[in-house]
């Protein structure tokens, strides 16, 4: 599994670990998927996440996202406000 953490995000993180869960999200007309977040912490329970290490980063990945798949974790700000966005990482979506 491929994890890119951008260094907006990595300066937002300081020396936090870095966790990407899967989010049960319901649609409107009756479907539903688990989308990945990502999150400022450590998981309350590590035996259901793959930790990953990144450079000098700690990060727990939840299995139910899938270990072949690939995320790039970024920073989005608004004025002072910011939140942690992830992505499929294109790269490895084509392979």
């Amino acid at each position: 599994m491929r994890l890119t953490v951008s260094a907006r995000a990595r300066h937002h993180l300081g020396d936090r670990a870095l966790v990407l869960r899967a989010a049960h999200r319901n649609g409107c007309c009756g479907g539903s998927s688990d989308v990945p977040v990502a999150e400022v912490g450590t998981p309350g329970d590590v035996a259901d996440f793959e930790h990953v290490r990144v450079g000098d980063l700690d990060a727990y990945v939840d299995r139910r996202l899938g270990a072949a798949s690939g995320w790039v974790v970024d920073l989005d700000r608004l004025w002072r406000w910011s939140r942690l966005r992830v992505e499929p990482d294109d790269d490895q979506a084509s392979t």
